[in-house]
């Protein structure tokens, strides 16, 4: 592992419990006369379970390019997102027919699977720096161009709980909300969390409304990177819960190995994939 893999490392696994390091707009602060050459980009290839995808189901190869490095951890393929893909590919109506927006998508690899699964819309956003804005622009152009010459994929800044009403109007017949909401591996951001509950109350459908009887789900997968901060990671759940009152089933929980071999806190926990999905309680009848 390099020098400046272990630094990020770090910075997102912790030494301490502050918070502060987490508060997004402050990591762009930089000290005067700063700099320092990023490294290149690079590209991944996730290779999709053929056993999940037939030949008419689209790409079994989804090529993903990546910053080679960014304050906001953006430059990886978290293993959150990967495991969501597959779950998409395995529950593929989740998707099939309906409007999707990601949150912090990064490498955009559930978008792109929501997208080859048969998603109507789908609404790609990110924390809007340039940077992490263009490069989901150039992963998309390299995996299905006509989408983005279509609209049926869109890309856009968005800082959670700001400009919520900007986003919504990105939905399907500018309806305001979506039919699924996707958040990978954005729960460890403990500061970024009530932003992110206003965006989830606000961007997806409600039973009744916005064209949906039953209301919208959002999926949020994640991994406890640091361990003795999982309390704080699952108050986003809780959270949910009983300020939204939504749902939360538990429908993934998956050893795929830590991130980072060396960070500190039980491998087994840094390892793990917890996925759940959110929705409104069924109206009784």
């Amino acid at each position: 592992m390099s020098d400046a893999r272990t630094t990020e490392a770090e910075a997102v696994a912790g030494s301490s419990d502050s918070e502060d390091m987490l508060v997004l707009d402050s990591i762009f602060q930089e000290p005067e006369d700063f700099y320092q050459a990023a490294p290149e980009e690079k590209t991944v290839v996730f290779e999709r379970q053929p056993e999940l995808v037939s030949q008419d189901e689209g790409s079994r190869t989804v090529k993903l390019n990546f910053l080679g490095s960014h304050p906001l951890w953006g430059h990886y393929l978290w293993n959150a997102a990967k495991t969501f893909a597959n779950y998409l590919d395995s529950h593929k109506d989740i998707v099939r027919g309906k409007s999707v927006l990601e949150l912090g998508a990064a490498g955009a690899l559930p978008s792109l699977i929501s997208a080859m699964n048969g998603a109507t819309r789908v609404v790609i956003t990110d924390y809007p720096d340039p940077d992490l804005v263009g490069n989901i622009k150039k992963t998309v152009a390299m995996n299905m161009p006509q989408k983005l010459e279509d609209n049926s994929i869109v890309i856009d800044g968005f800082k959670w709980g700001y400009e919520i009403e900007r986003i919504g109007k990105l939905s399907p017949d500018n309806c305001g909300a979506f039919d699924v909401l996707i958040l990978c591996d954005l729960v460890f951001n403990h500061s970024e969390h009530d932003g992110l509950l206003r965006s989830v109350s606000q961007l997806m459908k409600k039973p009744g409304k916005d064209g949906s009887p039953t209301g919208g789900e959002a999926y949020v997968f994640f991994t406890h990177h640091r361990p003795w901060l999982a309390d704080k990671d699952m108050q986003f759940i809780q959270r949910a819960q009983n300020e939204l009152g939504l749902e939360a089933t538990r429908v993934v929980e998956e050893y795929t190995g830590a991130m980072f071999e060396d960070d500190p806190g039980d491998e087994r926990v840094r390892g793990t994939v917890h996925g759940f999905r959110l929705k409104y309680a069924a109206a009784s009848s």
